[in-house]
């Protein structure tokens, strides 16, 4: 790998080059999603008054039949999107910006553009790089400040169908919004992980849900044609049914990951689509019946009040202590029998 000292580019230059398709802002292994509202204000705020950013670290490859110049984006991804965003009036600048609160790129008077144009971004280049070299620094600079996640190594990893699939089903579903995970999990790629485990649901059975597991289950599938990918065409209807059911609900503890994933592997089982895997099926029926949605969202209801109550022993105390081992056997089937005995409208009195 060939290394470079760093060099300064202009914003006109990068905006250039986007034009122009010679920049990438979303290689395999960048992180997910955008920065919220205020960080992209601020960045915008800080180049507009001259104050410098952080230097952006590029993966260069030149192209010696064509004799262009690629630049894939390892480090800098958001604040390059921010920059593009503005200077294509997307968005306007927020509280943050005080005295420039409102303004768009065309709001800005003209000395104003021509200093945002001119502003030089520090660039470290990695000239021709491998994709185990990016990977390798990718992780390196992670590693200085907020730790790289197995979801974000996992991301870098793997680029196949499997993979695709599972970024499709992420971004198609709106369950999201019930606050299923955080914002900063989504960011950190967390949504991949709990996608791809209801795959593995579907195609194998409920497993223990750590991180490491859920990364030997994309390796296990890696070689997988799109066709192959078990459950691809069945999960996407199931994430609906689940929101569904869950709508009332939304931010409240019932629906946060742990109990996202073993209420819809009781919606797997009561639909007949739920292999064994390390479930004790001999401790439920072998069929359900899902009751109405009135009786099955006052089910939920109760489970949900029982993880917010202090109360000891009752019907709900096993529930209740299944959340000290969120990922393991042990508490996931507890969780599945509850979930199963609200699907019924159990708890529904």
């Amino acid at each position: 790998m060939q290394g470079s000292t760093p060099q300064t580019f202009s914003i006109a230059e990068f905006l250039k080059w986007d034009d122009d398709g010679e920049l990438k802002l979303n290689p395999k292994f960048q992180r997910g999603s955008v920065w919220t509202a205020p960080a992209r204000t601020y960045l915008i705020d800080s180049i507009l008054r001259g104050y410098p950013i952080p230097k952006l670290l590029l993966r260069t490859t030149i192209d010696r039949d064509s004799r262009r110049t690629v630049r894939d984006v390892v480090d800098g991804q958001q604040r390059l999107r921010t920059i593009i965003d503005f200077s294509s009036g997307k968005f306007a600048l927020g509280a943050k910006a005080k005295d420039l609160r409102g303004l768009r790129y065309g709001d800005l008077d003209d000395e104003q553009k021509d200093a945002f144009l001119a502003y030089k971004l520090t660039c470290e280049q990695l000239i021709n790089a491998s994709d185990e070299d990016v990977l390798e620094v990718f992780v390196r600079i992670n590693s200085y400040a907020v730790p790289v996640t197995e979801a974000e190594l996992r991301n870098a990893r793997f680029d196949n169908d499997f993979t695709d699939v599972v970024k499709e089903i992420v971004a198609a579903t709106t369950v999201w919004r019930l606050g299923v995970l955080s914002s900063r999990d989504r960011v950190r790629m967390v949504d991949q992980s709990l996608v791809g485990e209801l795959l593995a649901f579907l195609d194998r059975g409920v497993a223990d849900g750590g991180e490491t597991d859920i990364t030997r289950y994309f390796s296990h599938v890696r070689t997988r044609t799109r066709d192959e990918v078990v459950g691809a065409d069945i999960l996407p209807g199931l994430l609906n049914e689940a929101e569904q059911l869950l709508d009332p609900f939304a931010k409240e503890p019932i629906v946060q990951r742990p109990h996202f994933l073993m209420l819809a592997a009781a919606l797997m089982y009561s639909r007949d689509q739920l292999p064994q895997g390390k479930l004790m099926f001999a401790r439920v029926p072998e069929a359900v019946k899902v009751a109405d949605r009135e009786s099955v969202q006052a089910s939920l209801a109760a489970l949900n009040a029982s993880l917010s109550s202090d109360e000891e022993g009752g019907r709900f105390e096993a529930f209740r202590e299944a959340r000290s081992t969120t990922q393991r056997m042990k508490s996931r089937q507890v969780r599945f029998e509850h979930f199963l005995n609200a699907l019924q409208g159990a708890y529904s009195e």
